[in-house]
């Protein structure tokens, strides 16, 4: 009917029309947009805001400084003129502080020309500890062998000893260093030689 009663207007429900629907889906999506736009701004702010962490450590550097040390052969050692024994065995030996020792028969003699220890200049740091260590090297000819004495080394005056040594180095930064030497003589010794018969090297370094 083109008209109905006015009970019936009250009891028939309000049809939406399918513009109204579309318009309240469309605001529901909407609305679940916005939260899910507004969640990620949100996480954005956080990561900004974060404070920063932030660790450090430090060690530290350190050196020491000293003088290098410069060693410089002031002197050879020199056993002057020996005597070739026709038996037994010669020692002979000149001491660190410059004195002359023999063992051997009633033909083992210092003969002649002069007897010297050799003589070392150390420059160091002074007052610092340093060990020094002289080293024998023999070249004697057949018959003969040049060697370490008993307390080879003498050190700024100090009473001869061993061949390894740790001493302060001098309160002038110079140190003095004197060794001594040995060398044995068989029959089989070269009556006319003259010449070289070893080396000693000092070596030095801070403790």
């Amino acid at each position: 009917a083109a008209w109905r009663s006015r009970a019936q207007r009250r009891h028939t429900p309000a049809l939406l029309e399918p513009t109204q629907s579309k318009r309240f889906t469309t605001n529901r999506m909407g609305g679940g947009t916005l939260i899910r736009g507004l969640m990620s701004v949100g996480a954005a702010m956080l990561l900004l805001v974060m404070p920063s962490v932030a660790s450090e450590a430090d060690v530290t550097a350190s050196a020491e400084l000293v003088t290098p040390i410069d060693i410089v052969g002031e002197g050879d050692l020199s056993f002057g003129t020996l005597a070739v024994p026709r038996s037994g065995t010669c020692v002979y030996d000149v001491t660190a502080m410059g004195g002359s020792v023999l063992s051997g028969g009633a033909e083992c003699q210092f003969l002649a020309g002069q007897i010297l220890q050799a003589e070392f200049s150390v420059a160091c740091e002074a007052d610092a500890l340093v060990t020094y260590e002289v080293i024998y090297t023999n070249s004697a000819p057949s018959g003969a062998t040049f060697s370490a004495p008993s307390n080879p080394m003498a050190i700024d005056g100090f009473a001869a000893s061993g061949a390894l040594q740790t001493r302060a180095c001098d309160a002038d930064g110079l140190s003095d260093v004197n060794a001594g030497g040995r060398l044995t003589v068989t029959p089989s010794a070269p009556s006319s030689f003259t010449g070289q018969v070893g080396t000693i090297r000092l070596e030095a370094q801070y403790e």
